[in-house]
């Protein structure tokens, strides 16, 4: 029987988090999207700090990986664990892997005193939006996400600096 477990990527393991982020990009539709760098990934997860990485294994070899980071709730003043990104590979799926990341992830904000473990889900993903609920998670509704990026990005943060 083959051994799982849970662990933090590497530094040196930075080429197989692109892996896994061009992979996700791909079940997604949206590899048109995707332009980290394994440098890109060094500075801002391994140097930074801006995320966390961590890799789904089977005998040590990664076959899903999570990207997680702490946002704040400023109504609870609390930290708030929020999963960016979540996949496992295709013939892995469907074997109980997505609920042992959730539930070390949820442990993770626990143990982070976090009060909220949040994530997005795309809306036309069904399987993993009953897969969410069935562990008793509930889509926020009314709540509209918003993106601002590019050209429009860089337009208002210019008005900052000609002020």
């Amino acid at each position: 029987m083959s051994n799982i477990t849970i662990r933090k990527a590497k530094e040196s393991e930075v080429s197989k988090v692109l892996y896994f982020i061009q992979a996700l990009a791909k079940y997604e539709r949206m590899r048109k999207y995707v332009k980290a760098t394994e440098e890109d990934i060094l500075n801002s997860v391994f140097k930074e700090d801006r995320a966390e990485v961590i890799f789904l294994c089977r005998d040590d070899e990664p076959i899903g990986f999570a990207v997680y980071y702490y946002a704040f709730s400023t109504f609870l003043a609390r930290p708030t664990l929020h999963l960016e990104d979540f996949y496992v590979e295709k013939e892995e799926r469907g074997k109980g892997f997505g609920h042992k990341v959730l539930s070390w992830l949820a442990k993770e904000a626990l143990d982070n005193n976090c009060l909220r473990f949040e994530w997005n889900c795309l809306e036309w993903n069904k399987p993993s939006m009953r897969f969410y609920e069935a562990l008793g998670a509930k889509p926020l509704r009314g709540w509209v996400p918003y993106r601002l990026d590019g050209k429009e990005l860089e337009a208002l943060a210019k008005e900052a600096e000609e002020a």
